[in-house]
Order: structure tokens, then sequence, then C-alpha cells
């Protein structure tokens, strides 16, 4: 009888009682390991909504004079990629066609299918995918074969004598 008391008394003037004080305890343990938890998978899930574009410059890739109108050619350029802490110097390649009117287009050698590196076959004046037989056209246009699309074009110019692309 006396113990009953006690705990009305206890419950009448609010006090916590030791199962509510250890409950409240429980939960904010839980809260904190459900947060350690969640935290990290929600950082993993948006981090390429959070992915800053990589800025695009424009690379001197070959001389204008080396370039006659309706030739294609493959040139390589080197180009410093910062990867983490470490800077590397990356081999890429593209193509460089020179149409009659005399703009320059430039194809990434890319094949969109499955990621092979494309031929230029310049007695059809056709890009062949050596790998699964995706045929594109002087400009890169896709005319067969299972790649979904057509080769990716890159921004040209021509300044200072020289043939520019630009690359991100």
């Amino acid at each position: 009888m006396k113990n009953n008391h006690l705990e009305q008394i206890s419950q009448q003037t609010g006090s916590p009682t030791r199962r509510r004080v250890l409950g409240w305890l429980v939960g904010i343990i839980n809260l904190g390991v459900i947060g350690g938890v969640i935290a990290p998978v929600l950082g993993f899930i948006s981090s390429p909504a959070r992915k800053r574009p990589g800025q695009r410059e424009w690379i001197p890739v070959l001389d204008e004079q080396a370039l006659a109108p309706g030739e294609v050619r493959s040139v390589t350029y080197r180009r410093m990629v910062k990867d983490g802490y470490m800077t590397a110097e990356h081999r890429y390649s593209v193509y460089l066609y020179r149409k009659t009117d005399g703009s320059v287009l430039a194809i990434d050698p890319t094949c969109p299918h499955l990621g092979c590196r494309v031929e230029y076959k310049a007695r059809k004046s056709r890009y062949v995918c050596p790998c699964h037989g995706g045929v594109f056209d002087s400009d890169g246009n896709l005319v067969s074969g299972p790649p979904p699309t057509g080769l990716t074009r890159l921004p040209t110019r021509v300044a200072e004598g020289k043939i520019w692309i630009q690359r991100g």
C-alpha cells in the first residue's frame, strides 16, 4: 500500500520515473545509430547531384594548314587531368574532318554502343566500329548497326593558325 501511494505521488507531481528516463535514453541512442547509417547512404546517393561539372577548356590539337579540305585525320593530344590529389598526363585522340566549306568537325572516336574505338575508312568515307559493326557517316551520324546514336561531336574553333577543340 505504501508503494502504490508513492507511485501515485510521483505521477501526480510529474517527476520522471526510471522507466521513462530509460525509454528516452534508448530512443536517443537509436536515433544516433539510425542517423549514423542513413547519413552516409544519403550522401552516396546524392553525390552525382552535388558533383560540379568539370571546367571545359580549349585545347590546340593541330595546325590549321595540316588539314586539307575533305580530309579526315586522327590526332592524338595530351591533357593534364586532376584525379583526387594527383595530377596525371592523359592521352586522348580525336578525328578532325575539314569539310569542303572550310568548317572543321571534331569527332570523338568512342563508339556509343560499348565504347570501342571506331576506325575511319577513307575509301568509303565512313567510320566503322570493329567490335559490333556500327557504321557512321563522315559527319559521325549513325548509318547502321547496334549503336543507339551517332558519334559525339566536340566543339571546335579555328584561331591563331591552329585547330582547337573544347574538352571537359
